[in-house]
């Protein structure tokens, strides 16, 4: 019984506590927000809230898990897991039908993973690895790092996932100017990608559209965008009560991209400022933990990796906002979506990780 006591003991004393109450209490407004969206939605969407519980216990356990991982193991995990989520995202364009015009989706069993994201945290830390070695060697690390990113940048592009790539772009490009490299090295870089996002804005209907309706207003359909700035009015400081929001219940996605809105107007404006300060709580836990790191791959792993986290949390934000284009990506811990929960899992297990290596130096 003592030996129990002392493992619960050593196991609590290695996750950060501030990071993992914050990390609950998302879940648990994520459950409230998604058994409301769930009863307005049409029937074959019954399972939907059962469907979100699963993923918040898988969640919880992977964070657990992972969290008792040692710098090495994390290291494996994070390369198997990329080279089989790399592999996986490579098959849906390949074997899959498309869902909504996009290939992003393995289907089994009534479920829908998107491999794509475990690609994210996965990356971040074998990226991190490979400018480490850079740094320390001069060696090729740094090349076939950049054709990595080409890599996934290519599946991504052709899923098409444009929203995903320029994510993963922005914190890649934080790493490598976190290494202070050469200027010489960066600039082919940064044109290269510039390309890549105009080419994209002409080739990708998609893109153009969103950005086209964003800048100019006009170009389509604003009903979403619109019943999401209704919702936030609607709610005023303290909502008007779970499941009582009249306009939300008419808001496409009000269960996955766009439940902030939801949450505006069924929780109000106290609620909303207090889910920002919980993400906020997250990310300056890890930024100011990371600062004290000795280790550069350490540091650059622990700090990408609450980027990503804190980029897609402003992301979903600022489009429920009409502060960015719309783009299908969805609120960590929050919304409901398989894949990007247990991706979001995966990211607070690192950090864990991470952040007990940097304490313990």
């Amino acid at each position: 019984m003592q030996d129990r006591k002392n493992n619960l003991f050593n196991f609590l004393s290695n996750l950060d506590k501030f990071i993992f109450v914050s990390v609950i209490l998302l879940m648990l407004v994520g459950i409230f927000a998604v058994f409301s969206a769930s009863t307005r939605i049409d029937e074959k969407y019954d399972l939907l809230f059962k469907k979100h519980l699963i993923f918040c216990f898988l969640g919880f356990l992977i964070i657990c898990f992972l969290s008792s991982f040692s710098i090495k193991n994390l290291i494996f995990i994070s390369i198997f897991f990329f080279c089989f989520s790399l592999l996986l995202s490579l098959s849906t364009i390949i074997f899959f039908p498309e869902t909504k015009g996009a290939s992003r989706w393995i289907k089994f069993f009534g479920f829908s993973f998107q491999p794509s994201e475990i690609i994210k945290p996965s990356f971040i830390v074998v990226s991190s690895l490979l400018l480490s070695r850079f740094k320390t060697k001069n060696d090729l690390s740094f090349i076939i790092n950049v054709f990595i990113f080409v890599l996934i940048g290519i599946i991504l592009l052709r899923q098409p996932d444009f929203g995903m790539f320029l994510l993963l772009f922005l914190v890649w490009m934080i790493q490598i100017f976190n290494s202070r490299l050469d200027v010489k090295i960066l600039i082919p870089i940064i044109v290269f990608f510039s390309g890549v996002f105009i080419t994209s804005y002409f080739f990708l209907d998609h893109v153009r559209f969103r950005i086209n309706n964003f800048i100019l207003g006009n170009v389509g359909d604003n009903y979403q965008i619109n019943k999401s700035l209704e919702s936030f009015t609607n709610g005023g400081l303290l909502g008007q009560g779970l499941g009582n929001g009249d306009i939300s219940k008419s808001l496409p996605d009000a269960h996955s991209d766009f439940i902030f809105a939801l949450i505006g107007e069924e929780f109000g404006f106290l609620t909303i400022f207090i889910i920002i300060c919980l993400y906020l709580i997250i990310y300056l836990r890890i930024f100011v933990i990371c600062n004290k790191a000795n280790n550069f791959f350490v540091l650059n792993s622990t700090l990408g990796l609450g980027n990503i986290f804190i980029f897609q949390t402003i992301i979903n934000i600022s489009t429920s906002i009409n502060l960015l284009p719309t783009k299908g990506m969805t609120l960590p811990f929050i919304s409901y979506g398989g894949s990007s929960f247990l991706s979001s899992a995966i990211i607070i297990g690192f950090v864990m990780v991470l952040l007990k290596v940097i304490k313990n130096e």
